[in-house]
């Protein structure tokens, strides 16, 4: 049914004197938006431009915010203006705006900053916590101690404290200093020289390790071991069953960017780091197994001519008897799938109970890789059955030295 009783007089006084927009008179007079502007057309009433609207709206939602509360924020308990910004929830220009318009004297830049001056500082240890300890950003430090971030930034250069490099900010993901300890480093490089690679980012920022591996114990060493230091990347698998993961660290890591087929001097003149460096070397190309003869050995097998020589010599000394490495596979055999030796493939075992039952038992607390781990208790099972057997006629098992 036609609304006659929307005429040009009450259309003329809402919308050009009132300012309505045709929404609100179409919400004023209980009926559809459209009867409003087909209404307007037919009487002829014109609309008005978008910018006109604009200011309209703008006019009818502007902020104003009490004088008495302004003067108590901003005169009497001398909070800036960013402060009382943040405590209103207004923008910063607002704020600033009806300061003006209340003809409240706004503090010079001097003022201000002697005022900020008076603030409790900020102690050198708090800041050294939460940029280098808990990793966090300048904005992040302002934000959590309710500074702004030239603040922090200015105390840190006051301090003399090194800010991080570019690099490392943009990074999506935190990277965290090596600890330093000597074992674990020995085990790493170990662990490197059998099964990782190991670059330099284009950057030279950083340093990229990765590794691929169809084993599951292989991708979760890799995760345990570096995980602490930066995030790890962990690919989908390939056609071939494999995956690829990789850890970009921070360059406390060059130690590992040796490539050299030689164990470093430190690990060779130290028992204990020589045991870390094999462990490691062991839970990435080792092998710890038990043939159809039923007689227990250990492995290692790769291109590393040199560091297999210093690992039989090092073993001598700690005396473990063993025989020297020797050419498994010659360059250039090609294997049923198709891969190549790009070298010689030397190998270096151990088989004889007496130092191979020594050799596992130093190994048991270091190794962290879980296959070899089970198949190492395997192995000792193995030797103390066999050596069971072998003294039952002799000796009784009371006197079996275990």
């Amino acid at each position: 049914m036609p609304r006659k009783d929307i005429t040009p007089t009450l259309l003329k006084k809402l919308y050009h004197k009132k300012l309505l927009s045709m929404k609100e008179i179409a919400q004023l007079l209980n009926c559809n938006i459209t009867t409003v502007y087909k209404k307007m057309v037919k009487f002829r009433i014109p609309r008005r431009s978008q910018a006109e609207a604009v200011r309209i709206v703008m006019r009818k939602k502007i902020i104003k915010i009490p004088k008495s509360k302004l003067e108590n924020l901003y005169l009497k308990k001398k909070f800036p203006i960013c402060e009382i910004a943040k405590k209103l929830n207004y923008a910063r220009e607002t704020i600033k705006r009806e300061l003006e318009r209340h003809k409240i004297p706004v503090r010079t830049k001097t003022e201000a900053l002697r005022l900020s001056g008076r603030k409790r500082r900020i102690k050198k240890s708090i800041l050294i916590k939460l940029y280098y300890k808990n990793r966090l950003t300048q904005e992040q430090i302002g934000k959590k101690l309710n500074r702004h971030r030239g603040t922090i930034h200015r105390l840190m250069k006051e301090y003399g404290l090194k800010t991080r490099k570019q690099s490392e900010i943009s990074t999506r993901y935190p990277k965290f200093d090596f600890s330093g300890d000597l074992e674990e480093k020995a085990y790493l490089i170990g662990f490197k020289k059998g099964d990782l690679d190991v670059k330099l980012s284009p950057s030279k920022n950083l340093i990229i390790v990765g590794c691929t591996s169809t084993k599951t114990e292989q991708i979760e060493l890799f995760r345990n071991l570096f995980k602490k230091y930066g995030h790890v990347w962990v690919g989908k698998k390939r056609e071939d069953g494999n995956r690829r993961f990789i850890v970009s660290l921070n360059r406390t890591f060059d130690f590992l960017l040796s490539g050299k087929d030689n164990i470093p001097k430190w690990i060779r003149e130290n028992d204990t780091y020589f045991l870390s460096f094999l462990t490691g070397y062991t839970d990435a190309e080792g092998c710890i197994y038990i043939p159809k003869n039923n007689v227990a050995g250990f492995k290692l097998a790769s291109y590393d001519k040199n560091i297999l020589k210093q690992i039989h010599k090092q073993l001598l000394k700690i005396g473990i008897e063993c025989n020297p490495p020797r050419i498994h596979v010659k360059k250039g055999y090609k294997k049923s799938d198709g891969c190549v030796y790009r070298g010689d493939e030397w190998c270096f075992t151990i088989s004889k109970k007496s130092s191979l039952l020594a050799l596992l038992r130093l190994l048991k607390p270091r190794l962290k890789h879980q296959k070899r781990l089970k198949d190492l208790k395997k192995a000792e099972q193995n030797i103390i059955e066999r050596n069971r057997k072998h003294y039952r006629k002799r000796t009784s098992f009371k006197n079996f030295p275990v």
